[in-house]
Parts: structure tokens; sequence; C-alpha cells
């Protein structure tokens, strides 16, 4: 009678909690079992096996033909797991099925019993290069090696030594390969892994299903995937400033991907961080990871940050520029905008399939919705993407109105080269900013040396400026010469106690009969490198590498250090101190570029490099595959 009445309180608790859950037709809320666990001929044991087996034959695999020729491989594999036999290499699993004789698999039935297998949840197998040689035949096994490292505190083990390492990895994010292996000696995980290639295997694995993150941006001195970011056990919370918007509002534009559910699970939304900090460097602050619990900052380049955190059934995001909206480039927000797009449709997808949920490619952007935004006061004002792209300005529903001039550039058009029919240029407000270093040197590339003397002298310079500026820097190529001659033109400007502005440059470009939509340009960015996606680009060149690059790279060294985020000061310094060194004098930049640079990749370098068109390219190109076989060869 207890248990018959404690059944119906629970019950009626448990439909009062989930009746109106979003997978509610999911839940059955009326199987409820009350089990004595010191009773083995507890009734009550039998009425949910009962119940066990009638959910099985509902499953809609149940009943589905299966060819007669899988069921001596299905034995062996229940065989193997009834020998606590968990992860066997493709080849063992082929000598075994050739056991069947008339009934063993080809290699094409093998590989469908194996992918169909999979989706039934009764193995594990990846048809992928580097997972596709081991299948995990009992799934509880990667269950139980997760465990090792990804727990609580109260089930840290014993010893100190395998304790610090979880503390360390709970406080920083991070985990190194010497430490897992040590997590993975333990006893009850060391019996999944008893030798080293299987240990590889599962990093691969956890690795590919963003679990175990390599980080960008490391040295090349060292294996730079030996250490991890392992996201979802992180429990750091986001600082008091996370959301100090105030102090952005000029320099932020935002992105919100609302998802067509009530929330986003625990697993997704560490997937979502995850293949974000897979495409991005981590941001550091007083030599500390900026990743927090569902939240993590990273740096897009080295005048722009991300801050990605989720709420609820939102991911919202917010593009930091350094300096000002202006600064922020179209092709670099767009560029971004469609990683970030791509990655969570397929942490969707990938989420979709592992719950059995059949959802095409084409039918994952009917799950979410995308929508711009903008600081309003100490909050954020959102508006749908598409609705952007139709009108100039919204009042929100605080009654402001909003500019939504910036906020396309999350879905602009990289494909257009040149200026659109009809653009009016920049604001006059945005006229009067002052040109950064970048500015002039694009601006000065764009220009021919033959007009450029004439457009000189009409920023108010003179003929024997430009002589001394071209005596000084003989040399050099023409784009450093004109480059040098804006900067005298900015610092004569400011020594009088003006103000050098992009208005200056625009009325000089229209007094020589030049386009002034040039001065649009100078915010362009080539954006086909920056879309590679390859891990082996992240890495951090070695100054040795440095080194000889410098002997690949042509006569730019002014540009190419502006390019690099060096200033024309820095630039300039190296000049005197190589006159007429040139490997010496590129080297030298570039070590500069090493030490203070937020983004100090080779893809960086190779942007970069792509920007003057100064060469060296597919030197860091083939030196990033060289790497890429020296650390497989290490693994093998």
């Amino acid at each position: 009678d207890d248990i018959v009445t404690m059944k119906e309180n629970f019950t009626r608790d448990i439909i009062d909690m989930f009746s109106k859950h979003e997978n509610s037709n999911h839940i059955f809320l009326d199987t409820v079992y009350f089990i004595t666990g010191i009773d083995e001929n507890d009734s009550e044991i039998q009425r949910m096996t009962d119940q066990v087996v009638t959910f099985a034959m509902k499953q809609s695999s149940w009943g589905q033909r299966r060819p007669m020729q899988w069921v001596p491989l299905e034995l062996q594999l229940s065989n193997m797991r009834t020998k606590n036999i968990s992860i066997v290499t493709r080849e063992d699993l082929r000598s075994v099925n050739m056991l069947n004789d008339d009934l063993a698999l080809n290699e094409s039935q093998l590989e469908q019993f194996l992918l169909v297998q999979h989706s039934l949840g009764k193995l594990m197998y990846y048809n992928l290069p580097g997972l596709d040689k081991h299948i995990i035949v009992h799934p509880p096994a990667l269950v139980n090696i997760l465990r090792s490292f990804v727990t609580d505190e109260m089930f840290f083990p014993a010893d100190q030594c395998l304790k610090s390492i979880l503390q360390t990895m709970t406080m920083t994010g991070k985990i190194y390969k010497k430490d897992l292996f040590k997590l993975w000696q333990q006893d009850p995980v060391h019996r999944y892994m008893p030798d080293n290639t299987i240990k590889e295997f599962v990093i691969q694995l956890l690795t590919h299903l963003d679990i175990l993150i390599i980080p960008k941006g490391a040295e090349q001195s060292s294996s730079f995937s030996d250490v991890y970011i392992v996201p979802c056990t992180i429990k750091a919370t986001r600082p008091s400033d996370f959301y100090l918007v105030d102090s952005m509002d000029e320099r932020i534009i935002c992105l919100r991907y609302t998802l067509a559910r009530h929330s986003i699970p625990t697993a997704l939304a560490y997937k979502i961080i995850g293949t974000a900090i897979n495409s991005w460097p981590l941001k550091y602050e007083l030599q500390k990871p900026c990743l927090y619990h569902k939240a993590s900052v990273l740096n897009v380049s080295e005048d722009n940050e991300l801050r990605i955190w989720i709420e609820d059934n939102r991911v919202i995001v917010c593009m930091v520029n350094q300096n000002s909206l202006l600064s922020i480039s179209p092709d670099i927000a767009a560029s971004v905008q469609e990683c970030l797009t791509r990655n969570i449709e397929s942490s969707l997808l990938f989420h979709c399939k592992s719950f059995g949920r059949k959802i095409t490619p084409t039918k994952v952007a009917d799950l979410y919705t995308i929508e711009v935004g903008i600081p309003c006061g100490s909050e954020f004002c959102f508006i749908l993407s598409e609705d952007a792209l139709k009108i100039d300005n919204w009042k929100c529903g605080k009654g402001r109105q909003h500019d939504t001039r910036y906020l396309r550039y999350w879905v602009f058009d990289k494909t257009q080269k040149m200026c659109v029919p009809g653009c009016e240029g920049l604001t006059s407000n945005e006229l009067e900013i002052e040109p950064s270093d970048k500015h002039l040197v694009r601006l000065g590339g764009q220009i021919g040396i033959k007009l450029f003397e004439e457009f000189f002298i009409s920023l108010g310079m003179n003929k024997k400026q430009w002589e001394s500026i071209e005596y000084t820097y003989a040399g050099h190529s023409s784009e450093g010469i004109m480059s040098m001659a804006l900067t005298q033109w900015r610092k004569t400007k400011l020594s009088k106690l003006g103000m050098p502005t992009l208005k200056d440059l625009t009325h000089a470009l229209r007094a020589v009969n030049l386009d002034s939509h040039l001065i649009c340009q100078v915010f362009r960015e080539n954006t086909t490198l920056f879309e590679i996606e390859d891990i082996n680009l992240q890495a951090i060149p070695s100054d040795q590498h440095l080194k000889e690059l410098s002997n690949q790279i042509g006569n730019c060294p002014l540009q190419l250090g502006i390019e690099l985020g060096l200033s024309f000061t820095d630039v300039d310094q190296s000049l005197f101190s190589f006159p007429k060194d040139l490997s010496g004098l590129v080297e030298d930049i570039l070590k500069k570029w090493k030490k203070n640079s937020k983004v100090k990749t080779i893809h960086s370098l190779m942007l970069a490099l792509e920007r003057v068109n100064a060469g060296g390219i597919r030197y860091l190109h083939d030196l990033s595959k060289k790497l890429a076989d020296a650390h497989h060869a290490n693994i093998t």
C-alpha cells in the first residue's frame, strides 16, 4: 500500500514538472517503479524489465529486415563484448569476419554493416581518415573513458598527482596529452585501451567530437597538439566586464542565433563553443585563456575579437574592434558569420544524428533564426538579418532609432570587388576620422607612382618634400615610398596642430581625377586565405622558420610590417638598423611581429603576405604540411 501511494505522489510530481516540457511526448510519465534494492525477487524489477522490452519493440529499428549474412559477425561482436573487448582494429575485425567462410562479408558489405550498426548504437565507427581503422564494439567503454577526466570533483581519484591534473584542468580548461595518458593508466580505464595505438585513436576521436580542442596559435618548438582544451570541464564564470557594452558601443556589432527549442542542451552548447575555439585562437589575459562556462573570447585578427556566449536557446556573438565600427572590415565580418553559421549547422546536424533524428543538411537552417544587433544602453537590440538588408534604420522596443549600415557587414557580398553602383562612400562623420597606418599603406598601393606626386601636392605638401622622401627611401618599392610620403603628410599636419582626415584624402583624390571610392577599398580584405580551415596553419612559426621565410619575401618590408600590425615607428627603426640588408630587415620585422602580435600564427602571416603580394606564401603552406607530417610520424 505504501508503494502504491508513493507511486501516485511521485507520478503526480513528475507530471507537474514535465507535462509542458517541449519533449514531453518523449517522456513516459507513468512508468514509475519503486524497487527494493535488497530483495532480488522484487516483482517491480520484472515489471520494469517487461516495460523496457515493450519500449524496445516500439523502436523504429525493431522488426526491420537484416541480411542473414550479418548474423555470424553480430554474434562474434557480441562474444567480444562478453570477453570485455571494447575497441578493435578494422584489420582484426576483417580477420574475424573471414572465419565465417561462405557467410563472410566482402569489403563493401562490411562497410555497410559497420555504418548500420553505428546508426543503431550497437558500435561506434566513423568512416573518416584517421578514425576508420578502429571500431568501438562496446560504446559504453567510451563513456567510461570520458569519466576519467570529464567528471565531478567528488569522483576525483585519491592519488594526489592525478587529482592535481584534474584540478588544474578544471581551472584552466587545459590538459596535456602526457597527463591524459597518466589518467588512462588507472585500471578501470586501462583495460579499454591496453596500448598507445588505441589511446591515440581515442584522442583523435575525441578531437573529432570537439570534446578535446587543439588550441590555435601554439609555438612550433614543441608538438602543438600535445595540449588540449576541454570546454565541457570549465567551471569559471564570465567576468563582470564581459557584458560591458557601454564602453564598446561605438566598436561592436552583434549576431544572435535563436534555436527553435526552449533551451540548448549542455552537450550541444559545449560543441558550439568547441567549434568556435577550433576556428579562432583564444584570447589570453594575464596569461590565462578567456574561456568560461558556455562562453569564450577569441582573437579573429589583430584588431578584432569575438565574444561568444550561450543563454537559454540563444547563441550570442559580438565582434569588437579595438578602434571603431568603421575599422571593421565587411569581408571579415561576413566570413566570420559564414564560419559561425557552418559551425552551428554542423553541430545541430551532429546533435540530431546522435539522437536518431533524421534531418537533411538543407533543412537544418529551419532549426534556427539569425538576427543582427547593436548595443542599446546596457543591453542589445536585434533585428532579423533579412530585414536589415531592406532598411537603413529601425526603431527598437525602447523607442530608439538604430542604423543598419554596419550590421549589414554580417551578410556582406564578398564577391563584389569594387563599390556597387549607388555607393555613397563614407558618411560625413566617418570622413572626419584620422586615417590609420594601414589606411595609408593600402591607399598608397592603389595610386600609380606617376600620379602620386600630384596627389601628394594636393594634400598641401610640396615638390621639395616629395623629392626628399624619394631620396631618403631610394631603393625601396614605389608602394613603400608612397606609404612613407603619406605618413609624412600625416605627421606634418599633426605638427601644425591640424587633424589629418579621410576627408582630406578624398578631396585630394578628386583633385587629380582619381576615384574617391578608393577610400572604401582600404577597408576591404581578401578572404580567400582567411577561410582556409587547416589546423596546421594555426601554429606559431619558429624563429628559424622566420629566418628562412625572410629570404623568400620581396622588396616590401614597410607594407608588410604595417599589415602585420607594427607601427610606422617600429618599421622605421628596422629600416634604419638594416639599410642595405633586405633579408635581415624583413627578419627583424617578422620577429617584432611575433613578439608583440595577439595572433601570431602561420595563417595570419600568410594573410599579410597575400595583401602586399610579397611572396613566401608557398613556403609557409609547405611548412605547415611538413609540420603535420612530422607530427603524424611521431604518433606512428
